[in-house]
């Protein structure tokens, strides 16, 4: 089983892949859907590699935790822009805010 800092990284490096996709289909968006996808994949690899680490006098846990928010924040913002994909959005979301109070509180606890 993983631990919800591993977890955390997979998730994390699945909304960069998705930025990147967004990025690729709207120029409006590349320059800051690529820039979230950088952010992303770096917050993945420090939360895999140091899930006990800080960055600045933050813990990696935290950084992590609000990030997966934001990235549920945006799909969300997306179910409420697009019907056809509202629920898998809104399904996503609540997975990454899930995720994101387990990682923040025991980066190293297992998901049972």
């Amino acid at each position: 089983m993983p631990t919800h800092a591993e977890l955390s990284g997979k998730l994390l490096g699945d909304a960069a892949t998705f930025f990147r996709t967004l990025a690729e289909q709207n120029d409006a968006l590349k320059d800051q859907m690529t820039e979230n996808a950088t952010v992303f994949d770096q917050m993945s690899s420090l939360i895999t590699q140091d899930p006990t680490g800080e960055l600045e006098g933050t813990s990696n846990a935290e950084l992590t935790s609000r990030l997966l928010k934001d990235a549920a924040g945006f799909f969300r913002t997306l179910a409420d822009q697009n019907e056809a994909i509202a629920d898998q959005m809104n399904e996503n979301a609540n997975v990454y805010d899930q995720i994101g109070d387990m990682v923040k509180e025991d980066p190293l606890g297992i998901l049972d």
